[in-house]
């Protein structure tokens, strides 16, 4: 990348931004030295400002194979408002369209840290129900949302969470999560038994960004009455649409009814 000579100029914000555009423009994780190359820098040249990226949140590091990628901290100065305002504003109203769809509460969670965190809740119309708290959370290979947030990920940031999570992957639990999430990849949504409620399905669909990658998860804990003919399957139904409209009002691309 080049810049044209002007009368002023700042060397250190033209590396920054030149380590910025190339990131952008970069589906995958690229290392230290194929940023330098494209940049036409050296590896040292860029250390430090790649150092103040990463403590800025603008890049980040894979602890693994030390691969770096762009985080959507961009996208969150470019909107002047926090990431979890502009999720919860665009998801609100398909969540309220959701529930009185379906009868039943629905749920948004995110990551936090190893667990997973509802960060909205909407009531349905019926007289009785199972209801999530805000501010719940569950550990995220626990959980259906969770298992949502985990599945659609890139495989070296799946990687890195499993590890945060202290998931061993030589024992029995951690081989059946990764065929889990496989399974929840592959179809697009989860459906589980509840951890928590006997007699509750937890279904959730992923909220996309424009990478594919799960920002959060649309859940309903799932109770099927009496007097109803809505199935898990139908009502999946609903829920992937949901999910699929805030991920395209997010600028993310919404996955495929399963």
């Amino acid at each position: 990348m080049t810049s044209t000579t002007t009368k002023y100029s700042a060397p250190a914000l033209d590396k920054g931004l030149d380590i910025l555009e190339f990131l952008a423009q970069t589906p995958k994780p690229v290392s230290q030295a194929q940023v330098a190359r494209a940049i036409g820098r050296t590896p040292s040249e860029i250390f430090r400002m790649l150092t103040i990226l990463e403590r800025r949140k603008f890049i980040e590091k894979s602890k693994r194979d030390g691969l770096l990628r762009l985080t959507p901290r961009m996208f969150e100065l470019a909107h002047r408002q926090p990431r979890s305002r502009i999720l919860l504003n665009q998801a609100l109203p398909f969540m309220h369209r959701l529930s009185e769809e379906l009868h039943h509460s629905c749920h948004l969670v995110v990551r936090n840290s190893t667990k997973a965190l509802v960060i909205a809740q909407v009531d349905g119309p019926q007289m009785s129900g199972f209801v999530v708290r805000i501010g719940a959370r569950w550990p995220m290979t626990q959980s259906c949302s969770g298992n949502v947030l985990l599945a659609f990920q890139e495989p070296w940031l799946q990687e890195e969470w499993l590890r945060e999570c202290e998931v061993d992957e030589e024992s029995s639990e951690g081989k059946q999560l990764r065929v889990l999430l496989q399974q929840i990849q592959s179809r697009g949504y989860a459906r589980v038994a509840s951890r928590v409620v006997r007699g509750v399905t937890d279904l959730g669909a992923p909220v996309l960004d424009h990478m594919g990658s799960a920002v959060a998860s649309l859940t309903v804990p799932f109770l099927r009455p009496i007097d109803s003919s809505e199935t898990a399957a139908t009502a999946m139904e609903h829920i992937q649409r949901a999910a699929a409209e805030i991920s395209a009002g997010l600028g993310g691309a919404g996955l495929e009814e399963g």
